[in-house]
């Protein structure tokens, strides 16, 4: 996954949310005058409760254009609101909105009662990329988030220009794992000192030798390490080596599919075979017929080392997946979430960008009194703050609108789950939505 290596720093502790129990239907904008008071008396919640949903403090002061998630089917129209922002905010049609209200005209009045129809369950499989921390971390972490989650993809062993395995402190993250029924999938990259590096890649895969002793060292760990199967994160390899990676693949698959292991590989998003040029090594058509499960990382189309702007624009996903499904078999296509934000400044001499949590996000807007705007073309959120330094940042994340309109692309193209980089930079609403909307194996 991009720019992993800038979420290693995150600590996460605190930001850990457990999901609730309730079911979330409802998004609600913040408009001029609206508090939490005002909002739990008028939808008849506690306040206590919709801050926790929304991860807020009791005291939080909202801003203008954050939304919530709210329990329930019941939306009470705002002034202003038209009924198809209501309707793409939900991500539903306005004439299925209509015909769930037995409406007859769009014409609506602020206080009006709607029913937000609710859409079927899916059963899909999803697995998130698992940082180790602590025994108790582990343990903690596992527990609180098993019930939005098919399995984990223990994060990260390296190999050696030798094919060699590098080992992990994953603090018995796998067993733990087994206990909460989410067998964990061990995730191999091609990080080195140098980053993503192409160069081991090219070194592990294009000699037949050194390939086949990978291989063997790959099983071996799975093996001893009881290990449900592997993620193979390869980034950034060359052109050149696209026979070799698809070779690799199909041996990997020969020797592990036969002792029930599985093999899982994340891969750039494309629009073509050869589009984007920079990623004609990862061919989804050859890749597809060996792999078990496809991970789409339909993301970073911005990132801190370029200009701001939309992580994972909704057109730009759509075009990914649309190419997927076509040369791919659905039921192995993971949708890739985005489950953080990008920081960049955008003033000063000094631009750079950073990453962190979509709960650390919440937490700047909110303490910044920062107004959301949301891009109506890319379907995303966004903000800017003036930080002590008088620097100008602008911050895109994901938003409850936002991961609605991916969740129900899941539906639309009946792929096969989801997943997201990593497990703890999520925000509550993230796990709501994913309770209402599936059915997790």
């Amino acid at each position: 996954m991009k720019k992993k290596v800038m979420f290693m720093l995150i600590a996460i502790a605190y930001l850990l949310f457990a999901p609730t129990t309730t079911q979330a239907q409802v998004i609600f904008e913040v408009k001029s005058g609206d508090s939490l008071d005002k909002i739990s008396k008028q939808y008849k919640l506690s306040r206590n409760e919709i801050a926790k949903l929304n991860g807020l403090a009791k005291s939080t002061q909202l801003v203008l254009g954050q939304a919530l998630v709210i329990p329930g089917s019941n939306y009470y129209v705002q002034p202003g609101e038209s009924f198809w922002e209501i309707a793409y905010r939900h991500s539903i049609s306005e004439e299925n909105l209509m015909r769930n209200n037995q409406l007859k005209s769009k014409v609506i009045v602020p206080g009006q009662k709607l029913k937000i129809p609710h859409s079927k369950k899916k059963k899909i499989w999803t697995g998130t990329y698992f940082v180790p921390k602590d025994k108790n971390t582990n343990a903690w972490i596992l527990n609180n988030y098993s019930n939005t989650l098919s399995s984990i993809f223990v994060f990260e062993y390296k190999p050696d220009y030798k094919g060699n395995i590098i080992g992990l402190a994953e603090n018995d993250a796998h067993k733990l794992a087994w206990k909460q029924n989410l067998p964990p999938y061990a995730t191999i990259s091609n990080l080195s000192e140098k980053g993503f590096d192409p160069d081991l890649t090219h070194h592990l895969i294009s000699n037949p030798w050194r390939r086949h002793n990978f291989i063997k060292n790959i099983y071996s760990l799975l093996h001893s390490n009881d290990y449900k199967g592997v993620v193979i994160d390869f980034e950034q390899v060359r052109e050149k080596d696209r026979s070799s990676l698809n070779i690799f693949i199909k041996e990997l698959a020969k020797k592990l599919h036969p002792s029930g292991m599985g093999i899982l590989m994340a891969v750039p998003p494309k629009q073509g075979d050869k589009m984007p040029l920079h990623s004609t090594a990862y061919d989804y058509r050859t890749l597809g017929k060996f792999l078990d499960k496809m991970f789409l990382m339909t993301y970073d189309w911005h990132w801190p080392g370029g200009p701001s702007g939309p992580i994972a624009p909704i057109d730009k996903v759509k075009e990914t997946i649309n190419y997927a499904v076509s040369v791919v078999p659905r039921s192995k296509l993971m949708l890739g979430i985005p489950q953080y934000a990008y920081d960049w400044t955008i003033s000063g001499e000094k631009k750079a960008g950073k990453a962190y949590s979509t709960q650390h996000a919440i937490d700047l807007y909110i303490g910044y009194q920062s107004q959301i705007h949301y891009d109506l073309n890319a379907a995303a959120p966004w903000f800017r703050y003036v930080d002590k330094q008088g620097t100008l940042h602008e911050v895109w994340f994901e938003d409850p609108r936002s991961l609605l309109k991916k969740l129900r692309l899941i539906k639309e193209y009946n792929l096969a789950g989801m997943g997201c980089w990593h497990l703890g930079l999520t925000m509550p609403q993230t796990e709501e939505l994913v309770l209402n909307e599936f059915k997790v194996k």
